[in-house]
């Protein structure tokens, strides 16, 4: 093994068991070479690793705080670069939670006036759950008390808690009929004019398309003869579509993907703030533009969208490596390849075998 660390050093973290236990990779940036594989991802582990291999001028890393964290503290001197890839994933994030607390903006009813919510089993369920849940987090009960006496989830318990009643409604009517939803208004037409047979309706979606089950036509239809059917609504941009939109490079863009991108940005003030503050994040890493970065933190922690706002405030606290990152040319690229490299030896033998055998197969495989 070198006694001294390379001059550009590449550290990334591997997944022994994903979500529970994970390893570190170093390589040699430069000739793309691992240089040592360590038991653990722990602050001491990488740190202790750099004192007794010191030489390393540039290091290329992932926003793992154990990593930047060793990097202070056993080599002060070298010039810290995050990874592009990472920082457009952060940004990429903070944009679809955006669109996703702004997706109210972006319904719009399939006609001219838009309709109260019908009064439906599981929108009047969400209703009582949410009275019973906020009346109990009044009296100063624990998530969890108020998990076990209504006999609900923590998790469904928070959330009733912390989301206010028309939002879980918009949740609930987005869910509507799932594969049926593309024909719920060919359903309602035909249902008015006379054709009231389930089995039907059903011969007729299917004919156009309908890939679902009987008993959901026939479900549907049943809260047409009483009233209280959800009204069809006009299909909107799913966050994650929206989100893509939005990070590709406009270029990349076809004219259909573009002229929704432009609905939705009219729809939502707060999505088309996102959209910009994200555009000019992504021209400046792409360009190579990092001087423009203390700009753009403050117009987007001062005027962007919470989400945003938060990803600006974690690029502040790493602003040198972040600004690195935006200027020059390396990047941990070559560390996520042998990654990639990692997880295939990893699956063909790790759990059959040692520690020590993995990292020689890691080291010694070409």
């Amino acid at each position: 093994m070198p006694t001294r660390a390379p001059r550009i050093l590449g550290i990334d973290e591997f997944a022994f068991r994903k979500g529970r236990t994970y390893g570190t990779v170093l390589v040699d940036v430069e000739s793309s070479r691992p240089v040592d594989v360590l038991p653990d991802r722990e602050t001491s582990t990488v740190a202790n690793w750099l004192h007794e291999h010191p030489g390393a001028e540039i290091i290329c890393r992932d926003r793992l705080m154990a990593f930047t964290k060793a990097i202070r503290q056993a080599a002060p001197d070298a010039l810290e670069v995050a990874d592009r890839w990472h920082l457009l994933q952060n940004l990429s994030t903070a944009v679809e939670k955006t669109c996703r607390r702004h997706r109210d903006c972006l319904r719009r009813p399939a006609g001219p006036e838009a309709s109260p919510p019908p009064d439906t089993p599981l929108l009047n369920r969400i209703r009582q759950r949410h009275a019973e849940v906020n009346e109990l987090a009044a009296t100063g009960m624990s998530l969890n008390a108020i998990g076990r006496h209504l006999q609900l989830d923590r998790k469904t318990v928070r959330r009733y808690r912390n989301k206010d009643l028309p939002g879980l409604i918009a949740s609930a009517q987005d869910r509507g009929h799932g594969v049926l939803d593309p024909f719920i208004e060919h359903v309602q037409h035909r249902f008015h004019a006379g054709c009231t047979s389930s089995m039907q309706l059903y011969r007729e979606v299917l004919a156009l398309g309908y890939t679902g089950g009987y008993h959901v036509v026939h479900r549907y239809v049943v809260t047409i003869r009483k009233g209280i059917a959800v009204p069809a609504r006009s299909v909107t941009a799913r966050p994650r579509d929206i989100t893509s939109w939005i990070m590709r490079p406009q270029e990349s863009l076809n004219s259909s993907d573009v002229a929704q991108l432009d609905a939705v940005r009219s729809a939502c003030p707060e999505i088309a703030l996102a959209c910009d503050l994200a555009r000019e994040f992504t021209d400046m890493l792409r360009q190579r533009r990092g001087h423009l970065l203390r700009d753009w933190i403050q117009k987007a922690a001062l005027g962007g969208p919470d989400a945003i706002g938060i990803f600006a405030g974690s690029v502040r606290q790493d602003l040198h490596a972040v600004t690195a990152g935006l200027t020059l040319p390396y990047s941990s690229g070559i560390v996520e390849g042998h990654v990639n490299r990692i997880k295939t030896i990893k699956r063909q033998m790790y759990g059959r075998a040692s520690f020590a055998l993995l990292r020689a197969r890691i080291l010694l495989d070409p």
